[in-house]
């Protein structure tokens, strides 16, 4: 058998002829208690007398507008659930839903009522044109499809000693109790609302083993574990045949999100803790670097005037002297030493040769190249003002007119990433890409358009009016033209009654002409409101 889910069933075909025979068992002496209470309601008028008898005094229709509430969202988007007409309450089948129905809206009025029962009687016919487990039935038919409790341990009687025991086939429903299953007589029917059958041999008469309910063959085609006290029961219970309603209501059923273990708050502690660090580390390079300027904008007088009023400072620059300004920058950070650094850090490439000098960045202090395609370090251009307070450590851009005074720093590729990486992606975040101007262009175009449209259907409207007024307009002048000239030739000819019958019919044409004049006047004026409005 396939691997099943925590508290899972299962659905199953016809039990004819299913599993192996298994040796009868004494038969099922009659209980002398009376029935249940849920068996007495079984026998009700509203689940074991037929679906046409259930519902004697049906009303026409439920209206649109009843007091008792219309179908809810739910049902509106999936044509499949079944909602409660009346709380609006999400139900599995049409058994739970009567049995909520006479449970808890027992009060109604009748006329409610009668709305009520008329609904229902119709989701009962859509139920009986589509039932599908008489197909799933057929091709299920010779195959062992009830899960198997051959894993359970059985809890039998121990067995004598001394005596060879005889195994006998486990039977789980000798364990599950039957307490509350309800009492078969001749005149049961299936307590499904959709079937309505007459249990006999041939349908079947058989009790959902966790309701307790009789129902035909079709209808207990389903499976899922239970206890001893017929309770659901998902680890340690045993494989039971169970209704439609038990099994579709049991619990996680309707459970579709599945277990959700919440990782946040550890993932935002952990990066609180990566984030503090990493501000740390900008914040102290910041500040190096804020010191560094400060002392290349206004270097020491000691310093300076030894620098410009010593005769020997080239000659000590060409000697191998270190100069003012790097007595300046390694007062900032301690420098690598270059004889304990064989290798670039970044790049793995070795210092030896004149053309592969060794660089200190002037932040961290290590040794580095300046390797133009590795880039292991490079020269920052930054704003150096006039005065202390306009110190800036921003980045100066290629081209830029700037009143301050650019200076190179260099840095490895590693200081330079950590101090302005962050400002380097707030500043891309306010340049936009060519695409999105071009779809923010092309919105702007859409928009115009959508503002223009009205106007452009009212002037294609009023265009296509005047000019079917302006061509009947021509057509009834060129009648009145015609009829002028036979006018004439009637006179002439002296046929005054032809004469007097197309002078009425110019009377008409001329009224008509001027009816036509009129809406035209009428449509220019309306393109004057058209222009006036644009």
């Amino acid at each position: 058998m396939s691997g099943r889910k925590l508290g899972g069933g299962r659905i199953l075909g016809s039990g004819k002829g299913l599993a192996p025979p298994t040796p009868r068992t004494a038969p099922r002496s009659a209980s002398p208690l009376p029935p249940s209470e849920s068996a007495v309601s079984m026998g009700s008028v509203s689940l074991s007398s037929p679906v046409s008898g259930s519902l004697p005094d049906l009303g026409q229709d439920i209206g649109s507008s009843i007091s008792l509430g219309a179908q809810s969202k739910k049902h509106a988007a999936g044509s499949t659930a079944l909602v409660c007409p009346i709380c609006s309450e999400e139900m599995v089948t049409l058994l739970q839903l009567n049995r909520h129905i006479d449970d808890n809206h027992q009060e109604l009025p009748e006329a409610e009522q009668d709305e009520v029962k008329t609904w229902f009687d119709k989701q009962v016919l859509k139920a009986k044109r589509f039932q599908p487990l008489s197909l799933i039935n057929q091709k299920l038919r010779g195959l062992d499809v009830f899960e198997s409790n051959a894993s359970q341990p059985s809890a039998g009687p121990a067995p004598v000693p001394g005596k060879a025991s005889i195994e006998s086939p486990f039977d789980p429903d000798d364990l599950i109790t039957r307490s509350h299953w309800q009492r078969p007589t001749n005149h049961d029917l299936c307590t499904d609302p959709a079937c309505g059958k007459r249990l006999s041999p041939m349908n079947g008469s058989i009790n959902c083993r966790h309701c307790g309910r009789l129902f035909c063959e079709q209808h207990t085609m389903y499976q899922m574990k239970l206890s001893r006290s017929a309770s659901h029961e998902p680890v340690r219970g045993y494989w039971a045949r169970v209704c439609e309603t038990c099994y579709k209501s049991r619990d996680g059923y309707n459970d579709h999100n599945g277990v959700m273990v919440d990782h946040m708050n550890a993932f935002a502690a952990i990066r609180k803790h990566k984030v503090e660090r990493q501000n740390l580390e900008v914040s102290r390079l910041e500040k190096r670097l804020t010191k560094l300027t400060r002392l290349l904008a206004s270097p020491p007088e000691k310093l300076s005037s030894a620098q410009n009023g010593s005769i020997l400072s080239p000659v000590a620059s060409l000697t191998g002297q270190k100069n003012a300004r790097k007595l300046l920058e390694q007062t900032v950070v301690t420098w690598e030493d270059d004889e304990d650094v064989a290798k670039c850090p970044f790049c793995q490439q070795e210092f030896g040769s004149w053309t592969f000098r060794r660089h200190h960045c002037r932040i961290c202090g290590r040794v580095v190249c300046a390797d133009a395609s590795t880039a292991c370090s490079s020269e920052v251009r930054v704003n150096i003002g006039n005065t202390l307070s306009r110190v800036s450590t921003e980045k100066v851009a290629v081209g830029e007119s700037t009143d301050h005074v650019p200076l190179g720093v260099r840095m490895c590729r590693g200081c330079n990433h950590t101090i302005f990486s962050g400002r380097d992606f707030t500043t891309s975040l306010l340049q936009k890409p060519p695409d999105q101007k071009a779809y923010e262009t092309l919105r702007q175009f859409e928009r115009g358009i959508c503002q223009l449209m009205p106007s452009f259907h009212r002037t294609l409207q009023l265009e296509t009016e005047e000019k079917d007024l302006r061509e009947r307009l021509a057509v009834l002048e060129e009648q009145k033209f015609m009829v002028e000239d036979m006018m004439r030739s009637a006179k002439g000819a002296r046929r005054f009654e032809e004469a007097a019958a197309l002078s009425s019919n110019m009377d008409e044409l001329d009224g008509e002409i001027a009816q036509l004049r009129s809406k035209i006047g009428h449509v220019e004026q309306r393109w004057e409101g058209v222009y006036r409005n644009a």
